[in-house]
């Protein structure tokens, strides 16, 4: 079986790479659980880059593979939301340099996933999209308090209760991407190597002292989107969601 998260050292740098190219980097139970572990695995790294293969950084939670393949219950799926939240606390806290190369989408949780990181490379032609209340669905790894800290209160009631499409142009105009690059993977590279002398003591304490300062509340938010994304998974209106995804898919 193809491993669903590729590891690969430059010198002072990790990369990890969504590797479900097929599917848009779709995030289903295996690539989750594998991505969890690898960053947790890479805690000590001197720089961590983030990529995804194929034509798309992450399109998202793959909703036509459940994230709760054993059970199906409220107990898994609540598993699965909080390692998507283990993601969230191991990024911010990471004390390295964490870089994000955003190419073709970034989706829901997969758009996320990119706005964790310390900076954001994506290259103009990459669009976002946070879609999760059109799906009957609330977002889960923080995005409602980081999202706001980035843009500003009511861009970010815009973007996530509308759920439209930004392009990378728009989304580094409003704050939410770093730079914008025709090739982010090699740019990410770059910048990985300018601060892999730097990751030290310096760099993890300043990190921290800026998480701390925007988001003192992380835990009390985490919670929260944790259980309003349980409260709206066990609704109808969730699983008509679910449904009209899928059948658009199958049409297009």
């Amino acid at each position: 079986m193809d491993e669903v998260v590729l590891q690969e050292k430059q010198g002072d740098i990790t990369i990890l790479s969504l590797n479900r190219p097929d599917s848009l980097n779709a995030i289903n139970a295996a690539l989750l659980a594998s991505l969890v572990a690898h960053i947790h695995d890479n805690r000590n790294s001197r720089t961590l880059v983030l990529q995804g293969m194929g034509r798309a950084f992450c399109a998202g939670e793959d909703l036509k593979e459940t994230l709760t393949p054993h059970q199906g219950n409220a107990d898994e799926l609540r598993s699965a939301l909080e390692a998507l939240q283990e993601i969230t606390r191991l990024l911010t806290s990471l004390p390295c340099p964490v870089i994000a190369a955003v190419h073709g989408f970034a989706v829901g949780a997969g758009a996320e996933i990119a706005l964790l990181a310390d900076l954001v490379v994506a290259s103009p032609q990459t669009r976002f999209r946070f879609p999760e209340v059109l799906l009957g669905h609330a977002p889960t790894e923080g995005i409602t308090a980081r999202l706001t800290a980035m843009v500003g209160l009511m861009r970010a009631k815009e973007l996530l209760l509308t759920g439209r499409w930004l392009d990378a142009v728009e989304a580094h105009a409003i704050g939410m991407v770093t730079e914008l690059a025709e090739n982010p993977q090699a740019r990410a590279r770059e910048l990985a190597q300018q601060l892999a002398p730097y990751a030290h003591r310096s760099f993890s304490t300043t990190k921290r002292g800026i998480e701390l300062a925007a988001f003192p509340h992380q835990e009390t938010i985490l919670q929260a989107e944790i259980d309003a994304a349980s409260y709206c998974f066990a609704s109808q209106e969730a699983m008509e969601g679910f449904a009209a995804f899928r059948k658009r898919k199958q049409e297009s």
